[in-house]
């Protein structure tokens, strides 16, 4: 039966990957360290000076029933062929959420047929992100209420906008003070889509990206559950992002 907890790793489910696995337990997802960067002052204490969240690491406990000692060898083979990713995506069945990460470290509690063990994996990126969500619409301004007041503030993976009139410009404005300017006449009609995450703005498909505005908040465009967008023109709009989460 698989783990209500089950592990995923590059892919990988390895509750049903590696027969006789079973996920029982994982820990340090929940919390976080900050490194504190500080000078001493000559009087009591210390004056701060900046913090970063730090990475973070799992550890998954399980369970491995083998038949016989080479069926043992087969499988912690094949476990370990699987965990030799590096910087990869992984998931448990009970959060529906995804982090990136790397297994530092694979061992045994024992040397028996069904020997349990641990897995640790260092997270490089401490943050943990929900499956994409997608806001749909026809207007000149939308609210990413949908968005998880709990989540962290994160850049959209995209903004699709087709105008139902003809513009010289489009420009995309948010109530946190981002906004993205595109400095080309666009017709009724044609989709404009902003791709925060590789970059690219086109127009019917047709890279534009020499039209973006330098000014425009292309890298920090973040949004969050209290964020207003405002278009320049009416038009239908598809906002796709993931919540961030900690």
């Amino acid at each position: 039966m698989r783990s209500q907890v089950a592990f995923s790793y590059g892919g990988h489910c390895l509750d049903s990957s590696v027969d006789g696995f079973t996920t029982l337990s994982v820990s340090g997802r929940g919390g976080f360290t900050r490194a504190v960067t500080a000078t001493d002052l000559a009087s009591d204490g210390a004056k701060y000076l900046s913090s970063r969240i730090e990475s973070k690491k799992l550890t998954v406990n399980f369970f491995l029933q083998a038949s016989s000692l080479s069926d043992l060898a087969d499988k912690t083979g094949k476990l370990k062929k699987l965990l030799s990713v590096r910087n990869t995506e992984v998931s448990f069945a009970d959060d529906g959420y995804r982090y990136t990460g790397t297994v530092t470290s694979l061992t045994f509690d024992d040397t028996t047929l069904h020997p349990t063990g641990t897995i640790e994996i260092t997270l490089s990126d401490p943050y943990c992100y929900s499956a994409e969500k997608t806001v749909t619409g026809t207007g000149t301004s939308v609210n990413l209420s949908e968005y998880d007041d709990t989540g962290f503030a994160n850049l959209p993976a995209a903004i699709e906008f087709t105008s139902s009139e003809g513009i010289s410009t489009f420009q995309v404005t948010s109530n946190q003070g981002k906004h993205f300017l595109l400095n080309q006449s666009v017709s009724a009609g044609k989709k404009i889509v902003i791709d925060f995450k590789s970059l690219t703005c086109t127009v019917n498909g047709a890279t534009v990206l020499s039209s973006v505005s330098l000014n425009s908040n292309f890298a920090d465009f973040r949004i969050d559950h209290d964020t207003k967008l405002t278009f320049n023109a009416n038009g239908n709009y598809v906002i796709r992002f993931e919540v961030k989460k900690l």
